[in-house]
């Protein structure tokens, strides 16, 4: 006969799974050394299909975190090589999805604000013109957004 669980296991549900991984990709891309090479930019594959839109906001907030700790070491230049990945997204397929995520800014744990910083700091690997306007204007929205 198959042993029975004690009843004080600890089951898992959905969310507290959910909440488990969310914390583990964030201490991972936060405080693990070398995280950033294999987590870079393998997470940004998962930006744009539909399917991931739930997660976007941890996604989002470990790719902003992993993308300014790659400019702190000297790669101010474009972080996202078209030339050594081809599974990443375009920077206008890119571009697109987090624009139309960010129009609903308070959706889904605040993704739109996430999206929105994401996008702030990969502004030069979209396109070289847009580092004057965007420096500026979306840090403004953010602070709007988040009511400061």
């Amino acid at each position: 006969q198959p042993k029975k669980q004690p009843s004080d296991a600890d089951d898992l549900t959905t969310d507290s799974l959910q909440s488990i991984s969310i914390n583990t990709l964030f201490l991972l891309s936060t405080t693990v050394d070398r995280m950033n090479n294999v987590l870079w930019p393998y997470l940004l594959e998962f930006v744009t299909p539909i399917q991931f839109t739930n997660a976007l906001t941890p996604l989002c907030k470990s790719l902003m975190f992993l993308a300014m700790k790659k400019q702190e070491e000297g790669e101010n230049a474009s972080l996202i090589r078209y030339d050594l990945n081809a599974n990443l997204p375009t920077p206008y397929a890119l571009t697109t999805r987090l624009l139309v995520v960010s129009s609903q800014p308070y959706v889904g744990d605040c993704r739109g604000t996430a999206a929105l910083r994401l996008l702030n700091v990969l502004h030069y690997s979209v396109h070289p013109a847009l580092d004057r306007l965007w420096s500026k204007q979306v840090p403004l929205l953010v602070e709007h957004i988040e009511g400061k």
